[in-house]
């Protein structure tokens, strides 16, 4: 063996190939997205993958309007199946008569209003879940001191300010009452120890709607502003058990009505998990694990969570999305 022989035998410096007896460095512990379903913190595993460029939004036409009004009337009628099909295709031929593919055309669309429907029934109900609330409350305005269209816009106001000025945290949907077709508003509320405004006074008066006496906690502070309102108390156990969640979610899915939210209220969280924080993993067309209960802590990884981390660790999963390398 000559010498350059032997030096290509004992030179290693430049294999690529370490040796399994030397140490190597600690795999990098993984990024997780952590949403709740109402009863355990879930979580799935980041992976690199190429995201599909979302396509710019077509203009509505009139066509798409006259949909939508269609079928939100008939949802609020409790109109399904054939009798929903064959109300929109009436109300649709009377100005579309020439229409060459109407049936296809309601089909598609009450698929994609569906598909949509249930996604954002699946976001209101993971921001719900993830985050937490001490009040369920109603509010209904008087008319003496607003009328629908102020009553809308200064509610939204308010509570926006209250946001901003307090820590007041909010999520839920403006909905007609069923007897009188009288606007009001339902949703969730956070209001931090101290931050309450007004007072609350329990008060006991007869529901002409609902035919007996009723027990409502009235903030004096909104209603001299708008009117009739309702501060009911939450727990915990209250909202795991889902019934204040399907009772939002039933007036979702009734109007077109937009969910209002404020700002700040995660669907998820971004973190590095460890192994020991993982109590099992299940199959659910991916991969999810389900984590312990104290893995995750409302003070330190919820409340005071930034959306532009979302942002961040999906730059670190997903780099192609940005014109990067994996």
């Amino acid at each position: 063996m000559n010498a350059v022989t032997m030096k290509a035998v004992t030179d290693w410096a430049d294999c690529p190939f370490p040796f399994f007896d030397e140490p190597q460095p600690p795999a990098e512990t993984p990024y997780f997205k952590i949403y709740n379903d109402g009863g355990h913190y879930i979580a799935t595993r980041c992976i690199r993958s190429k995201i599909k460029p979302v396509p710019h939004k077509t203009q509505r036409e009139d066509i798409d309007i006259l949909f939508d009004s269609l079928y939100s009337a008939a949802m609020q009628d409790g109109l399904k199946g054939d009798a929903l099909i064959a109300y929109i295709k009436a109300g649709m031929l009377l100005l579309f008569p020439d229409y060459s593919d109407m049936d296809g055309f309601i089909a598609g669309k009450i698929e994609r209003t569906q598909r949509n429907l249930y996604a954002r029934k699946k976001r209101f109900r993971r921001k719900a879940n993830l985050n937490r609330w001490n009040y369920f409350v109603t509010f209904t305005y008087a008319d003496d001191k607003q009328d629908e269209t102020t009553f809308r816009k200064k509610l939204r106001c308010c509570l926006s300010h209250l946001h901003t000025r307090r820590g007041w945290r909010y999520m839920g949907v403006f909905e007609r009452a069923p007897e009188t077709g009288r606007l009001h508003f339902h949703g969730l509320l956070y209001v931090p120890e101290g931050e309450m405004i007004g007072t609350i006074t329990e008060k006991t008066d007869y529901s002409t709607a609902q035919g007996r006496m009723q027990t409502t906690h009235e903030n004096d502070f909104f209603q001299k502003t708008f009117g009739r309102n309702d501060f009911e108390e939450l727990s915990e156990m209250e909202m795991k058990h889902g019934q204040t969640l399907n009772y939002l979610l039933k007036y979702i899915g009734k109007t077109g009505e937009r969910i209002v939210y404020s700002r700040g209220i995660p669907t998820e969280i971004y973190r590095k998990l460890d192994d020991n924080e993982i109590v099992t993993e299940m199959q659910d067309f991916v991969t999810k694990y389900i984590l312990w209960d104290d893995v995750i802590s409302w003070e330190r990884d919820i409340m005071h969570y930034k959306p532009i981390q979302s942002s961040m660790i999906d730059l670190i999963c997903t780099p192609r999305r940005y014109g990067l390398t994996a």
